[in-house]
C-alpha cells in the first residue's frame, strides 16, 4: 500500500509487506531486489546481527565510482552483514536527461555486493521532479521502512523538494504512523542531510518530538565528508558518515578519512566500529597455492654467484637464468635497479620463455673501484602474471654479491682470554654498514671482526669502541642490546655479557633445539674503559656439517648489536 503526497512515495513498511505486494513480479528496482534478497535469508537469530551503514559514495567526476567504495563492496562480500544501507549521494547526479549512465554504472558496481544493499536518497540523487521519477523508478522509494529481526530500520526522505533543510509535517506524519505500529525493540533512522547537527529546533525539533519515547537507539546521515560520532541526546546517539568514498573534506583527525560503521546488535544493545576500507580482507587473500605459485617463479630466476675478493674491484660480466616453472610461456622485460657507485649494462632486456625452458641473460656490471664493491649491490625486477592470477607479482632480487675474505690458520693455541695475543696475522675487517645510526660517528660505536681456524674449532674476535655498554638482558633477548649477533651458514649465535657473566646463546642449528643457553662454545669477553673484546672458539660440532679443512669456504655475517 503506497500514499502519495506531492508526487513521492510514502509507505513502503516491512519487507513482509512488499513481498505481498509484489506477488511474483519480478524486483525492478535496486531497493525491491534488496528486500527480494533479505526474504531469501531471514536472521538465523532476530536479536544478534549486523550491518554496515556509510554516506556519500559518489564520484567527484561522473560515471565511474571511487575506488575506495569498490574496496568496500569487496570487503562486505567478505564481511557478509545482514545488509548495507548507503545514506545517499549515491552518484554524482546533474540533468535529469544525463543521470542514466550514472545510475547503469551504480547498478553495475553494487551487484557485485553480495548482501542487500538498500539505498537513501541524497542530494546529489535527485533535484527535480524527473530526476525524483529516475530515482523512483530505477533505485527505490524515497522514503520507506521494513523490519529486520528484533529491530526497524527507517529511511528518510531529506531532499524533499518543497523543503529547506527540514524534514516536512507530512513526512513526519508517515514517521509517527510507522512507529505507532511497530514493536521493535531497537529503532534505527538514516537520511543524508544531517539536519540535527544544524539548528536542533528548526531543523530537527520535528522529528525530535516524533520519536521520543520510542526505542530510537541511533540516527545516521551523510552530506558532510567526514566522520562524526555527534553525540548522544535524549538517548539517542548520532552519526555522521559521510566518507563513502567521495572527495572527503576534513582533516583526517577530523575525521576526514574513507570509512564504513559496521554495526552489531545484540538483543537491545547496540554497538559499532569505524573501519577504513583496506583492512578488511577475503579468506582467499593468500593461499597457499598462491604462495607456492610465487615462490616457484622467484626461485626461477637468479643471478649467479658473483665472488668479490674484500678490497678488489669488480668489472664482469653477470649472466641472469631463468627456467619457466609454469605450463605457459613468459614474456616479459628484466630492468636493472643502479646504487650510486655500480654501472650495469643494459639497463632493459626484454625476454621470452617457452615452458620448461631456460634463459640466461648476461649484463655487464661494474662497480666505480674497489670501495664501491659493497651493499645495496645492483637489483634486477621482473614483473610476472603467475597462471590463473588477476595481478602480476613484481620480482626484486639484488645480484647474488658475495664478498671473500682470508680466514687465516691459526698457528698457534688460542687462549680465550680477550688479549688477541695470537691475532697479529688475522687482520682485521671494519664493519662498515650502519642501522639507526651514524656510522661516521665513531665516538658511539665502531667495531671490527678477525677471524681463523683449525681442525677443532672457528675462531671469532670481534674489538668494539662503544660510549656505553648496556646489557640488562640475558637468554633469547640478548639482541635488544649490547652484544655480537652471528649467522655461520646455518646457525645462529649471540655472544653477550649479562649480569652473570659472558653468555652464547644459539637462536637455531640444524638437527638442535632452537634458543638454547649454549655451553660448548667457549666465550671470553674482556672490558677495558670503552674497549670491549668478544673472543669465541666454535667447535667443529658447532658449526656441522661444515667441515673443517683448507680450501673451504662458508657463509658468514656479523652484527654489533648496540643499544644507548
Amino acid at each position: 500500500m503506497r500514499h502519495v503526497l506531492r508526487g513521492l512515495a510514502f509507505g513502503l513498511t516491512t519487507w513482509m509487506a512488499m513481498a505481498a505486494a509484489c506477488g511474483a513480479d519480478a524486483p525492478t528496482t535496486l531497493a525491491d531486489r534488496a528486500f527480494e534478497a533479505l526474504r531469501a535469508n531471514p536472521p538465523v537469530c532476530p536479536d544478534h546481527f549486523d550491518f554496515v551503514v556509510l554516506a556519500d559514495s559518489a564520484p567527484m567526476a561522473p560515471i565511474f565510482l571511487p575506488e575506495a567504495f569498490h574496496q568496500m563492496v569487496r570487503e562486505w562480500n567478505a564481511l557478509r552483514p545482514a545488509f548495507v544501507i548507503d545514506c545517499g549521494d549515491l552518484i554524482l547526479g546533474g540533468a535529469a536527461d544525463g543521470l542514466g549512465p550514472q545510475w547503469d554504472e551504480f547498478e553495475r558496481v553494487t551487484a557485485q555486493c553480495k548482501v542487500p544493499f538498500f539505498p537513501v536518497v541524497g542530494n546529489h540523487d535527485v533535484a527535480c521532479a524527473e530526476s525524483e521519477r529516475i530515482y523512483a523508478e530505477r533505485i527505490g522509494p524515497l522514503t520507506y521502512a521494513f523490519s529486520y529481526g528484533n529491530s526497524r530500520f527507517i529511511i528518510l526522505n531529506s531532499e524533499e523538494l518543497d523543503m529547506a533543510q527540514r524534514i516536512s509535517d507530512a513526512q513526519t506524519a508517515w514517521l509517527r504512523e510507522d512507529l505507532a505500529k511497530t514493536k521493535a525493540k531497537n529503532i534505527f533512522l538514516f537520511l543524508h542531510e544531517p539536519f540535527f547537527a544544524m539548528d536542533w529546533d528548526a531543523n530537527w525539533g520535528n522529528v525530535a518530538e516524533a520519536i521520543r519515547g520510542y526505542p530510537v537507539k541511533m540516527v545516521f546521515a551523510g552530506h558532510w565528508h567526514y566522520y562524526r560520532y555527534w553525540g548522544e541526546r535524549d538517548g539517542i546517539r548520532y552519526v555522521i558518515t559521510g566518507g563513502g568514498g567521495s572527495e572527503v573534506r576534513a582533516p583526517e583527525e577530523e575525521g576526514g578519512f574513507e570509512h564504513y560503521l559496521l554495526l552489531r546488535v545484540r538483543d537491545d544493545a547496540v554497538d559499532w566500529a569505524v573501519i577504513r576500507p583496506g583492512a578488511v580482507l577475503p579468506p582467499d587473500v593468500v593461499t597457499q597455492e598462491q604462495v607456492d605459485a610465487v615462490r616457484r617463479l622467484q626461485n626461477a630466476i637468479r643471478s649467479e654467484s658473483v665472488l668479490a675478493p674484500l678490497g678488489e674491484g669488480l668489472d664482469r660480466q653477470v649472466n641472469i637464468h631463468f627456467e619457466n616453472p609454469c605450463m605457459e610461456p613468459i614474456a616479459s622485460t628484466l630492468r636493472w635497479h643502479v646504487p650510486p657507485g655500480w654501472q650495469v649494462e643494459p639497463l632493459e632486456m626484454a625476454y621470452s620463455v617457452a615452458p620448461g625452458e631456460s634463459l640466461r641473460m648476461a649484463s655487464h656490471i661494474r662497480a666505480d673501484g674497489p670501495e664501491a664493491v659493497r651493499f645495496p649491490a645492483p637489483s634486477f625486477i621482473t614483473e610476472i602474471t603467475p597462471p590463473g592470477a588477476e595481478k602480476a607479482v613484481q620480482i626484486e632480487k639484488e645480484i647474488d654479491l658475495i664478498p671473500v675474505i682470508h680466514s687465516p690458520y691459526a698457528v698457534a693455541p688460542v687462549m680465550l682470554d680477550g688479549d688477541l695475543g695470537e691475532w697479529a696475522h688475522a687482520a682485521p675487517i671494519p664493519l662498515t654498514y650502519a642501522y639507526a645510526f651514524d656510522i661516521t660517528d665513531t665516538e658511539d660505536l665502531q667495531s671490527q671482526v678477525r677471524l681463523m681456524w683449525d681442525e677443532q674449532h672457528i675462531y671469532i674476535a670481534v674489538e668494539t669502541e662503544d660510549d656505553e655498554f648496556h646489557q640488562p638482558y640475558a637468554g633469547d633477548i640478548v639482541w635488544l642490546a649490547d652484544n655480537v649477533q652471528l649467522f655461520l651458514d646455518q646457525w645462529e649465535w649471540g655472544l653477550t655479557l649479562t649480569e652473570t657473566g659472558p653468555e652464547v646463546f644459539m637462536y637455531k642449528g640444524p638437527g638442535r633445539r632452537s634458543e638454547s643457553v649454549n655451553e660448548v662454545v667457549g666465550l671470553a669477553i674482556k672490558r677495558d674503559g670503552r674497549r670491549t673484546v668478544y673472543e669465541a672458539a666454535f667447535p667443529a660440532s658447532e658449526v656441522a656439517p661444515l667441515r673443517l679443512q683448507a680450501d673451504n669456504s662458508y657463509r658468514f655475517t656479523i652484527v654489533m648489536n648496540d643499544l644507548d
